[in-house]
């Protein structure tokens, strides 16, 4: 669905106290180690470059929590996310339910072409906030509306599990790759006593490496989860 949000009900997003506190942990400190490297002479370009490319990983969460909202409108419930926001008409909304995981306090939305996603910006399951979302929907989803059927909501249920999956091994792999990246190069660094000008580009670049490990994880971990949901 296309178009500005026009006619907003209410916008729900993170309160001051969690974004100062993530602004804070996260991006003052990312802010200082930026003022510390980038006028250092000492250093290789190549070298400062990948470590800018991992303070901008966690500047991008940073972003991420600023922006992150619910907008409930009139005719659709928009969710803002990093780098896009997802539209949905009411009458396309075929449920508003509680994440089915008992450690999880999520809110999930499930719309009519089976995508089944978290809805941001604190809109924990059981809060005021879902039931005048729920309220919203079930007064503008129209007569129409019809549940959807058990096997099309466990169908959408599965695809969500094997994104997040996707998701989890991806980060695991690329954290675990850089660590051991860096660990192997700090112990091989000290027994040779490399300078600044010996460390090899491919040490010098390693800030570079989780952003291409997950890329090639999660997609090679999607395209597993998709062959099996259709026996292949």
């Amino acid at each position: 669905m296309a178009g500005s949000d026009r006619r907003v009900v209410r916008t729900y997003r993170l309160g001051a106290g969690p974004l100062a506190f993530v602004t804070l942990m996260l991006g003052w400190p990312a802010v200082l180690f930026v003022r510390s490297v980038v006028p250092d002479d000492g250093l290789p370009v190549l070298f400062k470059a990948s470590l800018l490319m991992l303070v901008g990983l966690v500047c991008a969460g940073v972003v991420w929590f600023w922006r992150a909202a619910t907008v409930v409108c009139e005719d659709h419930i928009a969710v803002r996310q990093l780098f896009r926001t997802r539209r949905t008409a009411w009458c396309d909304v075929l449920s508003i339910e509680r994440d089915r995981d008992p450690a999880s306090a999520r809110t999930l939305l499930l719309d009519r072409e089976g995508r089944l996603f978290a809805l941001p910006g604190g809109v924990g399951a059981g809060s005021d906030a879902v039931r005048e979302i729920v309220a919203v929907w079930e007064r503008s989803r129209g007569a129409e509306w019809a549940p959807p059927s058990a096997a099309f909501a466990q169908a959408a249920r599965q695809r969500a599990r094997g994104r997040e999956s996707a998701v989890v091994w991806a980060l695991l792999v690329s954290a675990g790759a850089f660590l051991l990246t860096l660990g192997c190069g700090l112990a091989v660094g000290y027994a040779a006593e490399w300078g600044a000008d010996d460390v090899p580009w491919v040490l010098q670049a390693a800030g570079f490496e989780p952003v291409v490990v997950f890329a090639v994880v999660y997609g090679v971990a999607v395209r597993r989860v998709g062959r099996r949901r259709q026996g292949v």
